[in-house]
């Protein structure tokens, strides 16, 4: 006889929430007396600090979520106060002293907000951020020609050529097709804009070895055949390059740039906002707390199943030895 015993268990936490900023409001600049007063209250959605010394008090998938949530929420929040105080700054002609503090919020973004936010400060929790290009050159691949097969290299410390045949008097949409089939291999997409022109895609984590090392070798029409040709990507303009371009000469264009971008802030602080109360919502679903009736029924019935586990164990021990006391001919007997 096997027995099972089922227990169900809650984790319980006494840990302090860390402070967070409500989303959509800047936070000031001193933040220590306002740390020291919402120190004391319990915040409702679950901080990193629960999820660091309690890994286990929610699946794989809900710790990822809460994590990415976390992060984003955590990098826009410190990057719209930075902006308001880089905008109270210029206007007092001190833009400069505050201008690489802002510099360096934005080169450290991947990292800083684990990779949830992307150039354009818009949150990207389901999928990687990815940088828009163009690439000079292809144009010429996109038109109605003879045909030819280009080998594409990718450099690093791992080489990877991809090869396409472009075939003749193809249209501009069959070429592309046939682009996005050779270089999808390298993590590239192309789409095919209204005007004609091809824009490609790439996970930002790769945008900087195609930024550098991507080339081509074609067979003599478009591309030379004898050797690679170093292409050379450029980056769609982003909301983080205008921010980069500020300096402390402030003007009607700074301001207006800066305050788009602090709406975009506010605009992705609010998705987040109701992402967390569904993610609040699907936790209170999972909650299993006890009463103390039921937690005293509980811990009584286990009691009496691990009671009965020593008999059980004890009848199954002396059947299992009576077997192998029955001699070879009496088995032979039974079994016929």
């Amino acid at each position: 006889m096997v027995m099972q015993v089922g227990l169900k268990t809650n984790s319980l936490t006494t840990t302090p929430s860390l402070v967070r900023t409500t989303p959509g409001a800047a936070a000031p600049v001193a933040r220590t007396e306002q740390i020291a007063q919402t120190s004391r209250t319990s915040q409702p959605f679950p901080e990193s600090a629960l999820l660091s010394r309690r890994p286990l008090r929610y699946n794989v998938q809900l710790n990822q979520q809460l994590t990415a949530v976390q992060k984003a929420e955590d990098y826009l929040s410190e990057t719209e106060n930075q902006l308001l105080v880089l905008r109270h700054q210029a206007i007092r002609g001190k833009g400069d002293a505050h201008a690489p503090t802002v510099s360096r919020l934005l080169q450290q973004r991947s990292t800083l907000s684990g990779g949830t936010i992307d150039r354009n400060f818009n949150v990207t929790l389901q999928q990687k951020s990815r940088v828009s290009f163009a690439l000079p050159g292809m144009e010429k691949v996109l038109e109605q020609t003879q045909g030819e097969t280009l080998v594409f290299a990718l450099g690093g410390s791992k080489r990877e050529l991809t090869a396409v045949s472009i075939p003749a008097d193809a249209s501009p949409r069959q070429a592309l097709m046939h682009l996005n089939v050779g270089l999808g291999r390298l993590g590239i997409h192309a789409t095919l804009g209204r005007d004609g022109t091809a824009l490609f895609q790439v996970d930002e984590s790769r945008w900087a070895q195609v930024s550098q090392q991507l080339s081509v070798r074609g067979e003599g029409h478009q591309f030379p055949a004898d050797a690679f040709t170093l292409l050379a990507p450029q980056a769609e303009a982003s909301r983080e390059d205008q921010i980069n371009q500020l300096s402390s000469q402030w003007d009607r264009a700074a301001s207006g740039t800066l305050q788009q971008t602090l709406e975009q802030i506010t605009r992705e602080r609010s998705k987040l906002h109701q992402h967390q109360e569904r993610v609040t919502a699907r936790i209170q679903d999972m909650a299993t707390a006890y009463n103390p009736q039921e937690a005293l029924e509980t811990s009584r019935a286990l009691g009496d199943a691990l009671a009965n586990g020593g008999k059980q164990y004890g009848l199954l021990s002396q059947a299992l030895l009576a077997q192998g006391n029955i001699s070879l001919s009496t088995v032979k007997n039974v079994l016929g």
